[in-house]
């Protein structure tokens, strides 16, 4: 189903300073709700929030990757990624879903969850 301007527009802002390619992968999840796009976003939104200086942490996770050990997210990071997804992926995220997520495999599979129901 094809993008309506404004809403390409509201993309765009709430990934400002995200990458091409993570803008790119919005869009396209947007138009055809292919899961498969969730990767490219969650990894541009974690690369853009992390604290870490050293964006490498991003780079190289894997599904086994901790959120704040491995990839350098703080809990002011975690609330932007939240709130992104929830305007991104038209999602509705609380708090306390958050609580017990560890890794990007269980934040992955946790906005999976979240897209299916």
């Amino acid at each position: 189903m094809p993008i309506t301007e404004e809403r390409k527009q509201e993309i765009a802002k709430s990934l400002k300073h995200c990458s091409e390619a993570t803008v790119a992968a919005a869009m396209r999840f947007e138009e055809t709700r292919d899961l498969d796009e969730l990767p490219a976003i969650i990894l541009g939104v974690l690369g853009r929030d992390t604290t870490n200086p050293n964006a490498e942490g991003v780079a190289a996770a894997t599904d086994e990757s901790r959120l704040i050990e491995d990839i350098g997210m703080d809990s002011f990071g975690m609330i932007e990624v939240v709130m992104t997804a929830e305007e991104v992926l038209g999602i509705t995220v609380a708090n306390q879903e958050m609580n017990d997520i560890r890794t990007l495999g269980q934040l992955k599979a946790f906005l999976r969850t979240k897209l299916a129901a």
